[in-house]
């Protein structure tokens, strides 16, 4: 499975926030054992809903985090798909895309820079 396809699952099952599930795709799609990848989602516990650095959406801060020397084309990457926004505050109470395509959003951004 793909980053995207790791991380928008264990979103969707409720296993945690939109930042652990892009640490825990993120893990997977490289390599990571499932508890290795668990234990990495867990690191990212404290930045979802909006509780990420600056505001920031806690998927593309997560993203970004995991390949800093690319995360300006994974911040462009996520605006493309979220209006232009990159706040959690700007996103979930307009509406702009749902949390879970935050996270799907920076899997593929991170997918992208696997190729």
């Amino acid at each position: 499975m793909s980053i995207a396809e790791e991380a928008k699952k264990f979103h969707a099952d409720k296993r945690g926030n939109c930042a652990m599930a892009v640490a825990y795709g993120y893990a997977r799609g490289t390599g990571k054992t499932e508890l290795e990848s668990t234990d990495a989602a867990q690191t990212f516990r404290g930045f979802g809903g909006g509780k990420a650095p600056e505001g920031y959406c806690g998927a593309l801060y997560t993203a970004k985090l995991m390949q800093p020397d690319h995360a300006d084309a994974i911040e462009d990457f996520f605006k493309r798909g979220a209006k232009n926004c990159t706040k959690c505050k700007e996103i979930r109470p307009n509406g702009v895309i749902p949390c879970n395509r935050c996270v799907e959003l920076a899997g593929e951004a991170l997918d992208f820079l696997d190729k």
